[in-house]
C-alpha cells in the first residue's frame, strides 16, 4: 500500500494552501505538472492570507493581510478524461465543498 506522503510526492495535493511553501511559483507549477500526469486537472485555492499589502495611512504602514477567496485551477488535458458521466456528477451533489475532490 502507498504511504500518504509517497501519494503526495506522486499526484500533489488537491488544495494549494497544503503546499508548505505556498507562496512559490515553482511549488505551485510543480504541483500542477504533478496533478496533470495523473489525469487530475482540477485543484483548488481556499481563502488564507497571502501577504501584507503596502498601504500607507497618516505615514505608518497599514500592515492589513490580503486574503484570497475560493479559486479553481484548471488545466485542460486536450483529452477526454471521463470525469463529466451522470454518476461522476451525482457524487456531488448534496454534498459539502471540502468533502469532495475539485472539479467544475
Amino acid at each position: 500500500m502507498e504511504s500518504g506522503l509517497t501519494a503526495r510526492d506522486r499526484v500533489g495535493v488537491q488544495d494549494f494552501v497544503l503546499l508548505e511553501n505556498f507562496t512559490s511559483e515553482a511549488a505551485f507549477i510543480e504541483n500542477l505538472r504533478r496533478r496533470f500526469r495523473e489525469n487530475l486537472i482540477y485543484v483548488r485555492l481556499l481563502g488564507r492570507p497571502v501577504g501584507e499589502t503596502n498601504g500607507v495611512a497618516g505615514g505608518r504602514h497599514l500592515g492589513q493581510r490580503t486574503y484570497i477567496g475560493p479559486v479553481l485551477v484548471s488545466v485542460n488535458p486536450y483529452r477526454d478524461l471521463q470525469i463529466y458521466s451522470r454518476q461522476h456528477m451525482e457524487r456531488y451533489r448534496g454534498v459539502s465543498f471540502y468533502e469532495v475532490p475539485p472539479h467544475l
